[in-house]
């Protein structure tokens, strides 16, 4: 079964979505997150929509005909062109499938069509399987694009191109 076909990507845009995607940040919280007391995803969970939907961004899930697999998102910065990556999340018996690459891919291809010109994230050093991941898809180092008390961030970015733009989705 080809990539392509083996994932669905659903935009989040009505209340059972936006249900899921908080209960995949609250999975995240309890089993991936580094530094929770430091992080911007409490107030995220608490008002998703404020952050990813209209202007902002865009949430998204990345499921199979019968299983949600995980989330993504990216929002507006403070800096003009530059959408931030934000809470990808792949459940952890489905990572090792490709889905979190076709979900950076997507959410790029998404932020471009929206008028984004870069996309920029950040990430712990200790997160090496995620570094290794954005490195191999071209982000490179980039100076820190917004105030975070974690001195252990990286920040990470590239530019999208207009190939990003029509990376395929929505199968």
């Amino acid at each position: 079964m080809s990539p392509t076909k083996r994932f669905k990507w659903v935009r989040v845009e009505h209340p059972a979505q936006w249900d899921a995607f908080v209960a995949l940040m609250r999975e995240y919280t309890r089993t991936d997150l580094n530094n929770p007391s430091l992080s911007s995803i409490h107030g995220d969970m608490l008002q998703p929509q404020e952050r990813y939907s209209g202007a902002q961004g865009q949430a998204w899930l990345i499921q199979t005909a019968d299983q949600l697999l995980g989330c993504g998102a990216f929002t507006c910065t403070r800096e003009a062109g530059l959408a931030e990556l934000k809470r990808l999340y792949v459940r952890p018996a489905f990572r090792g499938l490709g889905a979190s690459r076709q979900l950076t891919q997507h959410l790029m291809a998404q932020a471009r069509a929206a008028g984004f010109e870069r996309m920029g994230l950040s990430t712990w050093r200790t997160n090496t399987l995620a570094l290794g991941l954005y490195q191999r898809m071209g982000f490179t180092p980039m100076p820190a694009f917004k105030n975070h008390p974690d001195p252990d961030l990286v920040y990470l970015g590239t530019t999208l191109t207009a190939q990003d733009a029509v990376t395929p989705h929505t199968p």
